[in-house]
């Protein structure tokens, strides 16, 4: 009977993720976009409720009401008008959408912070958890019979919707070809905008039936990784297999595991080993995390075609392309930065030389981000694990006494590189969305069974720097001089017939399988050599903090990195250089610690408006201009040229992005990779 009540406790705790989970697959169902920011949305409605009702004294219904009917929904609705609408309008690309999302995220996640400060607080219980006996030595809660009745009613109603109502008809006809369906008279804002306030409606209410357990940023916006692992099982497309997935593998199979006796194997009474007694001790908190990586491994029907991205802007046709004059001009700034930051340390004080360093380890970490998202186009949002996986090795290395640091440093680095060895499997098959959950569980992994991991002992590890570089000063010319390394790196990578290949397989992997390249070999070549470079940083940022700390390599930090270099500009070194450079330097000017990854985060939100879509973009337009000053003349000729790019497009189709024609400079990938 034990067992059975620990069950039905379990489905009932279980059905909180399943309505989390339907909130994300129905957003996904009616807009094509995988809300990251599920979980942020959901703590601030909670938050709301609390404020509401704790600090301005409203009763629990009215307070409720306004928080579930209309906070909750509201987000949704101004996200889709103000956020998602204009992507939708000029058919952003994956990891644009993906990037808002995540820009959504950290600015609720900073709301938090500056108005409730983070504190823990004990979130208003809506149901009451009495005890029923409903039968001898069974009980069960009110408020686990009333969450799994929620999710029924929920559930069936959503169904009938997408399946007997002209709404879900409209839903269904936006999401397969929203043209086509606007063409038909079918209103896709107010269906988008509908959908948004479903999603973020169901995400409210599984932040409030969470906060009673405790309400604090970090315990409610993680709940997304549990929303992840039932989404992705169930296809982002089955609300039942969500449902099910939410009550069954996470609620029953979290509630038995927690029970289970890992020391002693049932029936046969025999003792396991220590270490297996531990790793079963770390799946307990981390089970999600691994049926997320599961799912994404096994489930076939999740692959992603090739070239089913739209919105990209061949590299081959442009960046590589760059003119002479703009070639010389970047090797001027190169220089003056180069020289800048060489004298960087003799201008700034004591107090302010750490962050200098620390900037000097992001832009490494930023380059590798740069190296597989910007030459290659995969999403990766794991890039906080590898750099961990690889500063983690390094002190271990350092630890033992044994090894030079530079030594223990590149050991660090190859580690990091078999972790990417890891990631880049699922990349054979996989793009965009699914390949950048792969890269996030990885991630999680990562942190769940090393970082944090008692039988690793990873915690509080000391990374001492060399002993010629122990300095400040000293050390962060030691950092320096990697950055200019893995700079150099990664600018072999993207030069030559290397780069050429690259960019070919980021504009289309149809193509350039065609033309004979060897897809599987360079997959896993980017992935690593990636993962690599994020090692050495991850390595260098644990050396100037003197510590290995797990939290310095979390799930939001990786984010948080993803977006700054999309943000910057990811598609050149430049970007890498400048995301290092704002992101410490906003902290230091606004003189706040959490100024960057709002202001980061309003940038992605607005990413689609600015020139070149991105700040280096902006810088080379504003260098653009003082070159070469806009004349009528010159501006009439840009309208010109740009018409006559636009007429191409369309008559060339869909598959030509941004109104380009291919150019004498793409046909050289033909006849290298044939020679």
């Amino acid at each position: 009977m034990f067992w059975v009540q620990l069950s039905i406790a379990g489905i009932g705790t279980g059905c909180i993720y399943a309505l989390a989970g339907m909130g994300l697959v129905l957003t996904y169902k009616a807009t094509g976009i995988f809300n990251f920011a599920h979980g942020a949305i959901a703590m601030l409605v909670a938050y709301v409720l609390w404020q509401a009702r704790d600090r301005w004294h409203w009763p629990l219904l009215p307070a409720a009401a306004f928080a579930l009917l209309v906070v909750g929904p509201g987000i949704g609705i101004v996200l889709e008008r103000v956020v998602f609408r204009p992507l939708a309008r000029r058919g952003a690309s994956t990891a644009e959408k993906l990037v808002a999302t995540v820009g959504v995220f950290i600015i609720c996640f900073g709301l938090a912070f500056e108005v409730w400060t983070g504190r823990v607080r004990q979130g208003p219980r809506l149901i009451s958890n009495r005890g029923l006996h409903l039968a001898k030595g069974l009980i069960i809660g009110v408020d686990q019979l009333v969450f799994i009745a929620l999710v029924l009613l929920i559930g069936g109603g959503v169904a009938l919707m997408f399946r007997r109502t002209h709404l879900g008809t409209e839903i269904r006809a936006v999401v397969d070809r929203r043209e086509l369906a606007e063409l038909s008279a079918v209103n896709a804002n107010r269906v988008a905008s509908f959908s948004w306030a479903i999603g973020c409606g169901l995400a409210g209410l599984t932040g409030v039936l969470l906060a009673p357990d405790g309400l604090d940023p970090f315990h409610l916006t993680l709940l997304v990784i549990e929303s992840f692992s039932i989404a992705v099982v169930a296809g982002l497309t089955s609300l039942p297999i969500t449902v099910a997935a939410g009550a069954l593998i996470l609620g029953v199979g979290s509630a038995l595991l927690a029970h289970v006796n890992p020391h002693i194997v049932p029936m046969l009474h025999f003792h396991l080993p220590s270490a297996l007694r531990t790793t079963i001790d770390q799946l307990r908190p981390n089970l999600s995390v691994f049926v997320l990586f599961l799912a994404l491994i096994v489930l076939r029907n999740l692959d992603e075609p090739a070239d089913s991205q739209t919105g990209r802007t061949g590299l081959v046709s442009t960046v590589m392309g760059t003119a002479a004059g703009r070639r010389r001009s970047a090797l001027a700034v190169g220089l003056v930065a180069a020289a800048a930051a060489v004298a960087l340390p003799f201008m700034l004080h004591t107090i302010d030389l750490p962050r200098g360093q620390v900037m000097l380890g992001l832009i490494v970490v930023f380059t590798s981000i740069v190296c597989i998202t910007g030459f290659c186009g995969y999403i990766t949002l794991g890039q906080a694990g590898f750099a961990g996986f690889g500063a983690y090795v390094t002190g271990r290395f350092i630890q033992s006494g044994h090894l030079p640091v530079v030594v223990a440093m590149i050991l660090g680095g190859f580690g990091a590189m078999l972790l990417g060895l890891v990631a880049g499997y699922p990349a054979l098959k996989r793009r965009g969305l699914f390949l950048g959950l792969t890269t996030i569980s990885i991630g999680l992994l990562a942190s769940g069974f090393v970082f944090n991991s008692d039988l690793l002992k990873a915690r509080g590890i000391l990374v001492n720097r060399p002993s010629w570089f122990a300095g400040d000063k000293a050390f962060y010319f030691f950092e320096l001089a990697w950055v200019a390394v893995m700079l150099l790196l990664a600018r072999n990578l993207r030069s030559g017939r290397l780069g050429r290949i690259l960019a070919a397989m980021r504009d289309s992997e149809v193509a350039a399988q065609s033309i004979g390249i060897e897809l599987r070999t360079y997959k896993l070549f980017i992935f690593a050599a990636s993962a690599f470079i994020a090692g050495i940083g991850g390595a260098l940022l644990s050396q100037q903090a003197r510590v290995f700390s797990a939290d310095s390599f979390d799930t939001i930090t990786s984010l948080l990195w993803f977006t700054v270099v999309i943000v910057a500009g990811v598609s050149t070194l430049s970007g890498a250089v400048v995301g290092g450079v704002v992101y410490v330097l906003l902290d230091v000017v606004l003189h706040s610690r959490s100024a960057s990854g709002l202001v980061i985060a309003a940038g992605a939100l607005l990413i689609g408006y600015l020139p070149g879509r991105s700040l280096v973009g902006l810088l080379q337009r504003l260098g653009d201009g003082l070159r070469n000053p806009p004349t009528p003349a010159r501006l009439l000729l840009r309208q010109r040229e740009r018409r006559r790019g636009f007429a191409v497009a369309s008559a060339a189709g869909p598959d030509v992005a941004d109104g380009l024609v291919p150019s004498r400079f793409a046909t050289r990938i033909l006849e290298e990779a044939r020679s």
